[in-house]
Order: C-alpha cells, then structure tokens, then sequence
C-alpha cells in the first residue's frame, strides 16, 4: 500500500534552509571542536581594519570579475562565495569555476541557478 503525501513548494524550501542551516551549524561545531591547541589567538582586528580589508577585497572582486567580462559586479549582492548562495537559495551551476579575490573563492549570480524544489 503506497501513501500519497503532498508538501507545497514553500514547505520543501523551508525543510531544505533548515537542512542547510544545520549543516553549517554542525561544521562550525565541528570546526570547533577540533580546537587550536596552545597556541594563543591572534589580536582581533578593529572596526577600521576590517573595512580597510573589505574596501580591499571588494575592489579586487570588483577589477577581477570586470576583466572576466561581468558587466554587473556588486560584491555580497551579486558575487558570493558558494555557502552564501546555498544560503539564499541558489547553488552553482556544474563545472563553474570560483574566482579568487583576495582569500575567497567568489561566484556571480550568473554563474548559479536557483535550487530547484521538486514535488
């Protein structure tokens, strides 16, 4: 006997941000767990380095994705490492490849599609 369940396609894309949610808070833990020894952390960085550094990176993804002929480069909007897109949503196409701008591995929207909810 085969039972007949129908989930609308809000329910599955809530199930599945809840899937990834978890996942991402599991390797963090995981993460965590493997711990750093006794060496002592590094100074954390003040309010001005860190937008120094974002001011950095964003011009690097800026001229990087310019010279490989994206017309719309908008960094954390339209160009975002391969977890932020799982997180709105989307996921990158096959054989897309990652662009490099300063430590991050960056992909434009248009090097992903939306993550499909099936029935």
């Amino acid at each position: 006997m085969t039972e007949t369940v129908t989930v609308s396609k809000e329910d599955v894309a809530s199930i599945v941000a809840q899937a990834v949610a978890a996942a991402l808070e599991a390797q963090k833990a995981s993460k965590k767990a493997k711990g750093r020894g006794e060496k002592p952390g590094r100074k954390p960085l003040t309010d001005e380095q860190k937008a120094a550094n974002r001011q950095k990176t964003d011009v690097a993804t800026v001229t990087n994705f310019t010279a490989k002929g994206y017309k719309d480069v908008q960094p954390r909007v339209n160009v975002m490492t391969y977890n932020k897109w799982i997180e709105k949503g989307r996921r990158v196409k096959k054989g897309e490849k990652a662009t490099v701008c300063g430590s991050f591995a960056l992909f434009h929207k248009e090097q992903t599609e939306a993550i499909a909810t099936t029935h």
